[in-house]
């Protein structure tokens, strides 16, 4: 493992220097990391590797503090809740495993029809969201582990879905080309948009919920109204396909990881668009593929990708 003293001062930070140069984090790992994810408070990450575990470490030390072992199946997702307490596994067979990441404690365990898609947990980590290839996304109460209800689509289920921020709406990025908002209480559909030309891979809330992005294989962003679905700008168009976004957390900034479409082995960008211009902020090119990664709560973004013998993370001021 290295780990250097610029990477535990930019965790302390409070505000992002956006002169300075990515500060990389390399943990040792026994197998290639896959998978990636990190909470939004920083301190948690969980990977699953090429070995058949899933690994949660602690941050910025780097230390392996629990690990778990899918039987005959490979992880689809790996999902840390933003207090890092909860780990959500899915699996190439549809399993869905829920474990607090400190204990190994099960909290909640499903199967699905169909091979694992997509998932989110809900802001106070009480919700959960998970789909199965070609379903909308079925919600479950974690505390009582009961099914609330499914989301609705006119075919197949969504590429992504996300809940606001204050945990009352659940948007979800349908293959079906749509966008749809619903009520998380109760899964009524407040509004749809049509107008993407093809589907949309990835999606999320503004900080105050006042907003929706979303973007995908046309290689933009899309700023709808989150009360009424109403299309408010576009972003400018990139090279490469839109893979995953994520809003920062003050609400300024949205974080976009891009796919090369000439294969997933290819390095793709990664971009920090000033939500409010559209303007470009930061922009990094990664020498590996991207595995996963998100902003934490001090304003700084955290990426990952691997090699066979490591994890990296990468700190973007």
């Amino acid at each position: 493992m290295r780990l250097g003293s610029a990477f535990l001062s930019l965790l302390a930070l409070t505000t992002p220097c956006l002169a300075q140069a990515p500060v990389e984090l390399s943990i040792a790992t026994p197998a290639r990391v896959e998978v990636f994810a990190i909470a939004r408070n920083g301190k948690v990450a969980a990977g699953w590797g090429k070995d058949g575990k899933v690994r949660v470490w602690t941050l910025p030390g780097g230390q392996v503090v629990r690990s778990f072992e899918l039987t005959g199946a490979e992880a689809s997702q790996v999902l840390l809740s933003r207090d890092g307490r909860w780990l959500l596994v899915g699996d190439s067979k549809g399993a869905v495993h829920v474990w607090d990441s400190a204990t190994g404690e099960v909290r909640f365990e499903t199967a699905l029809r169909h091979y694992f898609d997509t998932a989110a947990f809900s802001p106070d980590g009480n919700m959960l969201a998970v789909a199965p290839t070609g379903e909308p996304a079925q919600i479950f109460d974690l505390r009582s582990r009961r099914l609330l209800f499914q989301l609705t689509s006119d075919f197949s289920g969504p590429m992504a879905v996300v809940f606001s921020p204050d945990g009352s709406q659940i948007a979800s990025a349908d293959a079906d080309t749509a966008i749809r908002v619903f009520d998380a209480r109760t899964g009524k559909l407040r509004w749809r948009f049509d107008d993407m030309p093809l589907e949309p891979f990835t999606i999320d809330f503004t900080a105050d919920g006042k907003f929706v992005l979303a973007g995908g294989p046309n290689k933009s962003l899309i700023l709808l109204d989150a009360s009424s679905g109403k299309a408010l700008r576009s972003f400018p168009k990139q090279k490469d396909v839109v893979r995953y976004l994520e809003v920062s957390p003050d609400g300024s900034a949205v974080a976009v990881a891009y796919f090369d479409e000439n294969g997933s082995n290819i390095p793709a960008p990664v971009m920090v668009f000033d939500i409010s211009s559209g303007n470009i902020r930061e922009q990094w090119m990664p020498n590996a593929p991207i595995i996963g990664g998100g902003w934490i709560s001090n304003g700084h973004l955290l990426v990952a990708t691997a090699t066979p013998e490591a994890l990296h993370i990468w700190s973007l001021p």
